[in-house]
């Protein structure tokens, strides 16, 4: 009788056990919380460089104003004040009169057959030196290629400080150009093929210069 009832309490032992299924666990001892925690993130992709102008030269560059508000600007290599290295590039600018807007300028990359792949980076890294208090904004086009439809992207007013400052635009603040790049793309930007970055400063500013350097995608 004594051995029935022993039998009979481990019976019921072992079934209420398994009912509370999820409030017992086991952890593996050969696995360390750090093992854990690093199976967990995602393995980002390496920085790649855009430009950082060491080459000596402005690969497809181009520059536009607001002639009409009688805005102009030159976009040029510059050894004058780089943040790294020997070389930098330089705008001479003058907003003009208009306020809706005032010049811009832009190049593409010397390190890629006319884009560079970024795929999995997360922002654009550039360092800035602009006039304080001057407003201006980075943009970035996407090749046609590599599975990018050419669809043009804005960044986020940013303000000058007059001396270099790194800028930091996340791809997720970027907005689409509705003027300019394919207007009949997928609406979502592609770092597979960037092929341009550059500038646009507000108009009504005054004048002054500009100078951009190493320019990464992180």
């Amino acid at each position: 009788m004594k051995k029935n009832k022993i039998l009979l309490f481990l019976i019921l032992s072992v079934f209420l056990f398994l009912s509370c299924a999820g409030i017992v666990g086991f952890k593996n001892p050969n696995i360390s919380k750090n093992a854990l925690d690093e199976n967990k993130q995602v393995k980002k992709a390496e920085p790649v460089k855009f430009e950082d102008f060491e080459n000596g030269t402005l690969v497809g560059s181009y520059s536009f104003a607001n002639k009409v508000g009688g805005a102009s600007v030159t976009y040029m290599i510059s050894q004058e004040n780089p943040y790294n290295g020997s070389y930098c590039a330089k705008a001479v600018f003058d907003t003009g009169t208009n306020s809706d807007w005032g010049c811009g300028f832009a190049s593409g990359t010397s390190y890629g057959a006319g884009f560079v792949d970024a795929k999995g980076t997360e922002a654009i890294h550039i360092w800035v030196k602009a006039p304080e208090g001057f407003t201006f904004y980075v943009f970035c086009n996407e090749g046609a290629a590599n599975g990018a439809d050419g669809e043009f992207w804005n960044g986020p007013d940013m303000t000058g400080a007059d001396k270099w400052m790194e800028y930091v635009i996340p791809y997720d603040e970027l907005h689409r150009n509705i003027y300019s790049g394919n207007q009949a793309g997928n609406n979502t930007f592609d770092p597979d093929a960037i092929a341009t970055i550059g500038i646009q400063l507000g108009g009504k500013q005054g004048k002054g210069e500009l100078f951009v350097d190493e320019i990464w995608l992180k």
